[in-house]
């Protein structure tokens, strides 16, 4: 088939199977945040920095959801939607998590879920469908011009107008056949062709270039809007073989609905808003970039990067764009990469070591470069051992500069009680450990080439109280919890506290 476009009253064979879900159908998501009251709408807002200003700013200010439409040029082209995760009821919404949790109770309600997921994935593959909301506009050849469609120039500074940021692109390996599902940085080139940046530790660079090494040009798609699951998925940092859209259904508890690309075969998510399908040609690369990353800068500059030549468009029709802005933190996604992430870091590290208490990613390093473990110490060097594997573990392992390790009486969300212990417990010259040459991110502004090697240290600060002092290091000065909770109780309302 060269050109079609399908109803979406032709009903596919297991029509009568396919279940409509919020976390997969953005449509019905953006209904239920309408209801939260988590979401505004913005009219007018000008493709061209206007739009990314107003999201950075807002997520800076920890605003609600925003819906960017009529955008001048683009008024029956399309939306863009953006901060779409930058609050505590917004992700308990898309985790089907219970209303009113606050930044504590969420993580608490997250302990042990991104082992639950992935342990009950292969419980919920894609299933196949005929058809779905993504077929009701089928475009190819001539038809396609992918500069019709709502592409931000996000900030200022960058190379090129990206349509990806919040996409999820799609790959196969041609051995295994495993599909990886990842969030990976997509621009408009013109009219039938994309720049994508993989880097070659992601696991769809690893499919890319297993095709690309054997001659052989590889398949790709991307979906440019989906339900918050399947955003949430393609951007964990799940195991390699790991099928995203099945952790996606995992969560949901029901699987994801797939139609099967016409041009690749690749497994496209049916209730996808706007979706694309084509080939990556051997030695096809071409500059891309300068784009503002999730580090804070401009990291990584121009670069030669794989070429999109795509063969088919799909669309649900006036299509909703997922964005995801990075930048200098707290940015677009930055709350949910904290919250999310620190639960698999703790997961990983609870299945290691005995007497792990909890972990945090904090947002203002980036999610990455700065990250708080506590623990109940049980034997001499138990501090360090936790500290080592915190840095090296795939939770931990990309841009994890520094890995603190607090006893279990600090708060690990609570940047003030972290610099307390840090400056209390720790004797510089024994209390930090250096790692050398461990992975790290192209993206890491601190490297002096960008083509490799991409490879860092990691300090490990040792803040606990010395183990073999644990009985008569210096008592902490502080108000009982029995007292606190009374002195509340009696007086909190009158002086106006809060917490």
């Amino acid at each position: 088939m060269t050109t079609s476009a399908r109803e979406t009253e032709a009903a596919p064979s297991t029509a009568e199977e396919q279940v409509s879900h919020p976390g997969f159908d953005l449509r019905l998501w953006l209904n239920e945040l309408r209801r939260l009251g988590e979401l505004d709408e913005v009219s007018g807002a000008e493709l061209d920095y206007e739009i990314g200003a107003i999201t950075d700013l807002n997520a800076k200010n920890r605003g609600r959801a925003l819906l960017f439409d009529r955008i001048p040029g683009y008024e029956g082209a399309g939306s863009v939607l953006s901060c779409s995760l930058g609050s505590p009821a917004r992700v308990a919404s898309a985790l089907g998590l219970p209303e009113g949790l606050d930044v504590h109770q969420l993580v608490e309600q997250l302990r042990g879920l991104p082992r639950q997921w992935q342990a009950a994935a292969a419980q919920y593959q894609p299933r196949v469908v005929e058809t779905g909301p993504v077929c009701n506009e089928i475009l190819s050849g001539d038809q396609i011009d992918l500069r019709s469609y709502p592409a931000p120039l996000w900030h200022e500074g960058d190379g090129a107008r990206y349509l990806g940021t919040g996409g999820s692109v799609i790959t196969r390996d041609p051995e295994t056949h495993d599909v990886n599902y990842g969030t990976y940085r997509v621009s408009v080139r013109d009219e039938r062709s994309l720049g994508v940046f993989i880097e070659p530790i992601n696991h769809g660079g690893i499919h890319l270039n297993k095709y690309l090494e054997r001659g052989e040009r590889a398949p790709i798609a991307v979906s440019f809007g989906h339900g918050p699951l399947i955003y949430l998925a393609s951007a964990l940092p799940l195991p390699y073989g790991v099928n995203e859209l099945s952790v996606a259904g995992a969560i949901a508890g029901t699987p994801v609905d797939v139609i099967e690309g016409e041009v690749t075969g690749l497994p496209i998510p049916a209730s996808s808003e706007l979706a694309i399908e084509g080939w990556v040609e051997p030695d096809d690369e071409d500059w891309e970039g300068p784009f503002g990353e999730f580090t804070g800068y401009f990291a990584g500059g121009r670069e030669k990067r794989p070429v999109i030549h795509v063969e088919r468009v799909y669309s649900r029709g006036r299509p909703i764009v997922y964005g995801s802005l990075p930048g200098k933190p707290p940015f677009d996604h930055s709350f949910w990469r904290a919250a999310l992430e620190s639960s698999l870091l703790l997961d990983e590290l609870q299945a290691l070591i005995p007497g792990v208490s909890a972990a945090w990613k904090y947002e203002t390093g980036s999610a990455n470069f700065f990250n708080v473990v506590s623990i109940k110490q049980r034997y001499a060097g138990h501090a360090q051992q936790v500290g080592a594997a915190a840095a090296l573990v795939a939770g931990g392992v990309s841009m994890g500069r520094y890995v603190v390790v607090v006893d279990d009486d600090i708060d690990v969300t609570d940047i003030d009680d972290v610099i307390w212990a840090i400056s209390t417990r720790t004797d510089p010259a024994q209390s930090i450990q250096i790692i050398r040459d461990t992975p790290t991110n192209p993206l890491d502004p601190m490297l002096a080439d960008p083509e490799g090697p991409w490879v860092s240290s990691r300090a490990i600060i040792n803040a606990c109280r010395p183990y073999h002092r644990l009985r008569d290091f210096a008592p902490v000065v502080e108000v009982s919890p029995d007292l606190a909770r009374r002195v509340r109780e009696r007086w909190g309302a009158q002086l106006g506290w809060t917490k």
